[in-house]
């Protein structure tokens, strides 16, 4: 009957044989390698974005600790300038503070110069005022006035004396 329809059964069978036995030589040969290739190339794949992942994670890290750093770098410039500034301060109150002494010094300096010269301008007066005195005192003797002529004799000295220019 397979025959009138022009089917051979041999030929199917054998045709089937060849098929099964293609399959299995393809399945033993080819799929086998074929899948551990993929399966090799899936890990591959997986290790590559486990490497990139543990990369990221260390760049992270790095990031972080450069973060800190300048943080650090920044608080560290932050006490370095507040400690320079402090410095500065004390320096110039310290200058200040020099300055002053040094002006309390002068004017103590000054004011005993002055308190001196004064001394030596009086001192001077004293024995100018003496020799007039003297001197006044050689002419009233010298000249034997009357009350009217030795005030007017002592006018005349205190006019000069009044008149006279002090050395210093």
């Amino acid at each position: 009957m397979g025959e009138a329809l022009g089917i051979n059964f041999t030929e199917i069978i054998f045709a089937i044989v060849n098929f099964v036995i293609l399959v299995t030589v393809l399945a033993k040969f080819l799929y086998r390698p074929f899948t551990q290739m993929l399966e090799n190339r899936k890990q591959a794949i997986q290790d590559s974005f486990d490497q990139a992942a543990d990369t990221n994670k260390r760049a992270d890290e790095k990031m972080d600790q450069y973060n800190k750093r300048i943080a650090n770098v920044e608080l560290e410039g932050r006490d370095i300038i507040k400690s320079a500034k402090l410095k500065a301060e004390a320096q110039a109150s310290d200058i200040i503070n020099e300055a002053n002494a040094k002006a309390t010094e002068i004017k103590l300096h000054a004011e005993t110069e002055v308190e001196r010269q004064k001394a030596k301008a009086l001192a001077e007066m004293k024995s100018h005022v003496a020799a007039m005195a003297l001197l006044a005192a050689e002419k009233i003797l010298e000249k034997d006035l009357a009350l009217e002529g030795q005030e007017h004799l002592i006018d005349n000295i205190v006019e000069q004396v009044g008149a006279a220019k002090w050395q210093n």
